[in-house]
């Protein structure tokens, strides 16, 4: 009897080690999988190339930006893409920087902070912004990840002045 119960908590012992063990890798494997599409979307942003930060995102998206609608879907996401374009609006410098990283179930959540500028035409210097975001991404059947909901603000208080 006390052999049995010494196994039992043995096996329960190693059973949550490894347990463990597979959690940390698999959210150290999707925060490097992160780190690659921020990197890809940070490329896309500075060149302008739309399709190319586009294909970052799940066809039913959804992104709720600062002071603007909820966008829903790639269609309306492209649309919004090509208005910023149209204004002239060019983004230049990004940087995201993951704060932490959540996996659970077919989901991984990004907590992370960011510092941006960009200029309209015009403009004798750009415009520079710093906050933080909350990116979901959506875990694909070839573990692959696609960004499912996103959302961001401003570290500065607009009605605040200086």
């Amino acid at each position: 009897m006390k052999t049995t119960f010494l196994r039992l908590m043995f096996t329960t012992l190693v059973v949550t080690i490894f347990s463990a063990a597979a959690v940390a890798q698999s959210e150290a494997e999707y925060k490097d999988k992160i780190l690659k599409m921020n990197l890809a979307m940070k490329e896309a942003m500075l060149s302008g190339n739309g399709d190319a930060n586009l294909a970052l995102y799940a066809k039913d998206a959804i992104s709720m930006p600062s002071y603007e609608p909820m966008i829903e879907g790639i269609d309306a996401l492209r649309k919004s893409n090509e208005a910023m374009k149209k204004s002239g609006m060019k983004v230049t410098s990004f940087e995201p920087t993951t704060y932490k990283v959540y996996v659970s179930g077919n989901f991984v959540t990004e907590v992370g902070f960011y510092k941006i500028s960009f200029t309209y035409p015009g403009m004798d210097k750009p415009i520079e912004d710093a906050g933080k975001y909350l990116t979901v991404y959506e875990i694909q059947p070839d573990k692959s990840l696609k960004i499912k909901i996103e959302t961001w603000n401003t570290d500065k208080n607009p009605m605040e002045e200086k």
